[in-house]
């Protein structure tokens, strides 16, 4: 079939335990400002380190989402196939006769 998606599940779902892993391992924690200094480009590098921080945490969470939104597009792809594998299992087993 040209329009057939073929799926290898627990190799998807397999990846997506790698990226789950690598994503929760992320550590977007800003590193301590820099204090005692009145240089402007410190209070610049603070400013852009809590920045870094917001926007890595706020990745980590669409990541993380992402993650959790395929693996229910993965179940249900899995449980619509064995549905449809069923219904063609019964249609295989040919017409019955339903009046003698």
């Amino acid at each position: 079939m040209a329009n057939e998606v073929k799926m290898v599940y627990e190799d998807v779902e397999e990846q997506l335990g790698v990226m789950e892993n690598a994503t929760s391992s992320l550590n977007p924690a800003a590193e301590p400002p820099i204090e005692g200094n009145t240089l402007d480009v410190v209070t610049k590098l603070n400013e852009l380190a809590l920045e870094l921080e917001r926007i890595l945490t706020s990745y980590q969470t669409v990541l993380l989402n992402n993650i959790e939104t395929t693996k229910n597009s993965v179940q249900y792809m899995r449980e619509q196939d064995q549905r449809i594998s069923t219904n063609i299992s019964g249609a295989v087993s040919g017409p019955r006769r339903l009046m003698s």
